[in-house]
């Protein structure tokens, strides 16, 4: 905290700072040498807490010289804005010495496959955590929390070394965060963010070798470690690459301006990041706690979550333009769009884990969450079976058929008769296939997959309600009308108008239904009521959805907006027969 008040004065004395652009919502020049100093922390930090709990000194070197020269990298990219291709090469050349010098991924019995992969992840984290440097205070709150996640892991298995460097690089971030906080007066720059990103994916593979966890686990500790970049990444990659768009341009797709898009202000995009980097840094620590096979049955759930996440971001790409009416497009962007969502190869990715999660879930329960390895052993021998009979059940039920942003109540009746056939064919092939199910964990199977299949294909709404919960909303709205038609009219706001309009509730005469949730808003009182509820919850606009509203309470609507200077306006819903030989018989036929 003490040296970013002189980096900052040396960033306008030398000219290196960010001016006021469409990616940078600032209205003033703003210091770019922020991650030197956030560098410069952890440098002394490391140094002198390592000295102090005698931490070996030869330890503490390789990393920092290592930092140093990714700062020196992003330094370079910030002063002459180096060509995507040359700043890679820089990155990777001074990797390969790194994985040379330092630790690498053992996950694999043959030293090339585990040094290319350990090039990769680092090559992959360090411009990942860079990519999300987007936003004030996004990077150092998802760096903090990464970091502290990486200690907690560290410090649970008594390995102090790796405890020591993350939370010197926490404290680092943290004193950089109290100047990057919304409205940021600095900003991390390349050299801070490629460097930390660098730092981090060294720690996240000494976290991968602690606690208890199998390798499947052990895969898992990283990404979780740094789960927002890489999701982040993933999105980006995917979407523009689907889309005919160059990976190494620069745009206003990635994670934090699709919530932005949503509603959400910079501070509440950061912030709910943030926290799916909490929820992700928490994952990796149970993972690091509870024995190998143990940390076997929880990864499926762990990837489902995360999975509906990345795709309902992705989701947010086709907004404007339907995938399959995109035209021009290259030969990888169009088999992109046929397998992942034409032939729905994707979606059939996510119900492998789906179907193992609730067969896992099943048999967890089932045993009260006790299970020895003998039981874990005859599960996994028996899921790819199950995995199979499940996805199959769900092709025959016309699962697949269904659009996820389009899902209804009509696809419920569809998702309960996949569980019921996908749990009486498991059941079935039990006795001449090696999987043990019994009848009670067949019937918690079939209501957990009947649950997972509804919660997966609404997620998509339900992370649109909470995106819309958390947006800034310029206007705020009643409907008039708690019936079919305000139905139609709660469903025609959801899917026309952007998160900027809010609808706070009801309106209806039928007293019953006051107080009551309707398609998930209340029904606040009735026309009588509007001067409380207007006087309670301010509103910019009346729409009126009920078709039959008497003159002398439209009347009242009329002088109650032109009084209150809102927008009165009414919902129409209907058919009109073009084919009719006149204009007159075209009437417009409301329902």
């Amino acid at each position: 905290m003490v040296l970013m008040p002189v980096a900052k004065a040396a960033s306008f004395r030398w000219g290196i700072v960010a001016q006021p652009s469409s990616d940078r919502p600032h209205h003033q020049p703003t210091a770019l040498l922020g991650g030197v100093a956030v560098l410069a922390g952890f440098v002394i930090a490391i140094g002198f807490v390592g000295v102090m709990t005698g931490l070996p000194p030869h330890s503490i070197p390789w990393l920092v010289g290592f930092a140093v020269a990714m700062c020196v990298v992003g330094l370079l990219d910030d002063i002459v804005d180096l060509r995507p291709r040359h700043k890679l090469m820089l990155e990777l050349g001074a990797i390969c010495v790194l994985v040379w010098w330092g630790p690498q991924l053992d996950f694999f019995p043959y030293k090339t496959v585990n040094v290319a992969l350990t090039v990769f992840w680092l090559v992959t984290a360090t411009n990942a955590f860079n990519l999300i440097d987007g936003i004030d205070g996004l990077a150092a709150g998802v760096g903090i929390v990464a970091a502290l996640s990486i200690a907690t892991v560290a410090g649970l298995h008594q390995h102090s070394g790796t405890m020591i460097a993350a939370l010197s690089i926490a404290g680092a971030l943290a004193g950089f965060m109290v100047f990057n906080f919304p409205p940021a007066s600095v900003f991390m720059g390349d050299e801070g963010a490629l460097a930390v990103g660098l730092v981090l994916g060294v720690l996240s593979i000494q976290g991968s070798r602690f606690g208890e966890g199998s390798l499947p686990a052990r895969l898992a500790m990283p990404l979780l470690a740094l789960m927002v970049p890489i999701l982040d990444t993933v999105t980006v990659t995917v979407t523009r690459l689907a889309t005919g768009n160059p990976i190494s341009r620069r745009g206003l797709d990635h994670s934090h301006h699709r919530l932005t898009r949503l509603g959400m202000s910079s501070k509440s995009a950061a912030a709910t990041l943030i926290g799916l980097q909490v929820i992700a840094g928490a994952c990796a620590i149970a993972l690091s706690l509870v024995p190998g096979y143990d940390a076997v049955l929880l990864i499926p759930f762990i990837a489902l979550f995360f999975t509906l996440v990345a795709l309902f971001l992705m989701d947010r790409s086709f907004d404007a333009d339907a995938p399959g009416q995109i035209e021009d497009l290259p030969p990888i962007a169009r088999v992109i769009l046929s397998f992942g969502y034409k032939r729905r190869f994707v979606e059939l990715i996510l119900d492998v884990a789906l179907v193992a999660a609730a067969y896992f879930g099943a048999t967890l329960l089932r045993f009260d969450f006790n299970l020895d390895i003998t039981q874990v052993t005859q599960m996994l021998a028996g899921l790819p079976w199950i995995v199979v009979i499940g996805c199959s059940a769900f092709f025959v039920t016309g699962v697949y058929r269904g659009i996820w942003r389009y899902t209804g109540l009509a696809e419920g009746v569809r998702f309960m008769l996949a569980a019921l056939l996908a749990g009486l064919a498991v059941k079935l092939s039990s006795s001449f296939l090696p999987i043990y199910l019994g009848r009670s964990t067949a019937v918690m199977f079939v209501l957990l997959l009947f649950n997972f299949l509804v919660g997966t294909r609404w997620s998509f709404h339900l992370f649109q309600r909470i995106g819309r919960s958390l947006a800034h909303s310029a206007r705020r709205l009643v409907i008039v009308g708690a019936d079919t038609r305000g139905a139609a009219a709660v469903q025609h706001l959801h899917s026309t108008i952007g998160a900027s309009v809010e609808l706070l509730g009801l309106l209806d005469d039928d007293s019953f239904k006051h107080g009551k949730l309707f398609h998930g808003y209340r029904v606040l009182g009735s026309l009588d009521d509007l001067g409380d509820i207007m006087a309670r919850t301010p509103f910019d606009e009346i729409v009126i959805a009920q078709e039959t509203l008497p003159a002398p309470q439209l009347a009242a609507l009329e002088s109650f907006a032109a009084s209150h200077q809102i927008t009165l306006r009414r919902f129409m819903l209907g058919v009109t027969d073009i084919t009719a030989p006149t204009i007159s018989d075209r009437q417009l036929k409301t329902a």
